[in-house]
């Protein structure tokens, strides 16, 4: 299988996001199994632009999809995205929205094709604390999330796709409260390897 493993660029106060430090650590084979990586821009539609190209090129038989989110415990795979774009806080182009659509005409939500349940509990089995999430925002994660997985309506061929939330990583700690839940890239990667695996059996 060919995975397609993608981290957002940095944003907010920080020069870091644990997505991109996360996907730098995964190796570009896992056996027999490729993995092509990829940061994209905190800009909703430069992101959704971005992920199309690599999709067009690489043909994945599986797109996961990580961003950070803080106050996050452990990994959080998404259930499904939904058609909003909302956010005092602006993308990396400085701009924001307030309730728009995504796509004018597309339906309110699009859910993850993942085996949810399985992958939450195979990463538990391992050791990392993992949960089913049912709020993916309305920020720049969720429009990517929506995006992948109009994509994936729209083509025949099975595609796997899902998007997972991250806390940030422990090289951000002084960019966040005192007690924010933080988590080791490797770590991440660590569960993005066990998730393939999963998948892969």
């Amino acid at each position: 299988m060919l995975f397609l493993i993608t981290g957002f660029d940095p944003f907010g106060n920080s020069n870091r996001n644990a997505s991109a430090e996360a996907v730098r650590c995964l190796p570009a084979m896992l056996g027999d199994h490729t993995i092509v990586t990829a940061t994209l821009p905190v800009v909703y539609d430069k992101c959704a632009d971005a992920l199309y190209a690599l999709l067009d090129e690489h043909q994945p038989d599986c797109v996961l999809c990580l961003g950070q989110a803080a106050g996050r415990e452990g990994i959080s795979i998404e259930h499904a995205a939904v058609n909003v774009k909302a956010s005092s806080t602006p993308d990396n182009a400085g701009v924001t929205f307030s309730g728009e659509k995504i796509a004018e005409n597309g339906a309110e939500s699009l859910p993850s094709n993942l085996p949810l349940k399985e992958l939450t509990g195979a990463l538990r089995e391992v050791g990392i604390p993992a949960k089913i999430s049912y709020s993916a925002g309305t920020y720049v994660c969720n429009n990517l999330f929506y995006h992948l997985m109009q994509y994936a309506s729209e083509h025949a061929r099975r595609m796997l796709c899902g998007f997972i939330h991250i806390p940030p990583s422990e090289s951000q700690k002084t960019d966040f409260a005192e007690g924010t839940p933080l988590m080791a890239s490797a770590e991440v990667a660590r569960a993005i390897k066990a998730i393939i695996a999963y998948l892969c059996a």
